[in-house]
């Protein structure tokens, strides 16, 4: 059974603040993770380089821009 003092002390524990810490080095990972993801699949810039990019961190590799697209970016 667990004394009064016992159940009632709030000093975080070592392993707390160790996790805590990890879970925010996690949450910066994830977030440039995502800006990353997000330049990969922005058709704003080059295709070459966003596919590359993809390639090699080892994620989805972006779709080329539609034909259509392409064409029009071209007669300007």
């Amino acid at each position: 059974m667990t004394s009064h003092s016992e159940a009632t002390d709030t000093t975080p524990l070592p392993q707390s603040n160790a996790l805590r810490a990890a879970e925010n080095d996690l949450q910066k990972l994830r977030g440039r993770l995502r800006t990353v993801a997000e330049f990969i699949h922005d058709q704003a810039h080059d295709f070459e380089a966003r596919h590359a990019l993809a390639q090699r961190l080892g994620l989805p590799v972006p779709a080329p821009a539609p034909a259509a697209r392409q064409t029009k970016e071209t007669s300007r």
